[in-house]
């Protein structure tokens, strides 16, 4: 019984603090290291990033080995790699909601709007029905940023119908 008391006490000890007692075990110095996690980004569209080597999906350029380390600690992160992380994490978000068939975006880079307000995006289809379209699309028609063939902008509707 006493032997399961301690292999018990040790399991805890272990789970709690990764190591047997002092007094179990012989003292390892702890490392301390950062662990560097290899990255490669696009230097024209740094939320285009890889594991490993190839092209950007927006401009064909080669992705750029870039290093950045991870540690345990507080280490601080730059406003713009905190936006470069979130479009990247909007970009992906929107094309496995085009996958799944529920962002269907009638402008040529695909509006966020629709995304973060609903997760999904209608604006084609409606678009397609003569329905009205979110502003975000609304001001891509303006600009001359449509992706809907067939489709004048003067058809093309901002209305209180679409709401987010």
């Amino acid at each position: 019984m006493k032997i399961r008391n301690l292999v018990a006490v040790l399991v805890v000890c272990f789970l709690t603090f990764g190591s047997a007692p002092d007094s179990l075990s012989q003292a390892a110095p702890k490392k301390t290291a950062e662990k560097a996690e290899v990255v490669y980004s696009c230097p024209m569209h740094p939320e285009v990033t890889s594991d490993k080597p190839g092209k950007c999906s927006k401009c064909g350029m080669n992705l750029v080995l870039e290093e950045t380390a991870k540690s345990a600690g507080t280490q601080a992160t730059s406003a713009s790699e905190n936006i470069a992380t979130a479009e990247s994490l909007l970009t992906e978000a929107k094309n496995s909601l085009m996958k799944e068939g529920k962002y269907s975006c009638c402008i040529e880079d695909a509006c966020d709007e629709c995304a973060l307000a609903h997760q999904s995006c209608p604006c084609a289809n409606n678009l397609i029905a003569g329905k009205d379209v979110c502003t975000q699309c609304y001001g891509g028609w303006q600009r001359g940023e449509g992706a809907v063939k067939g489709v004048n902008v003067k058809d093309v509707k901002l209305g209180n119908g679409h709401k987010h």
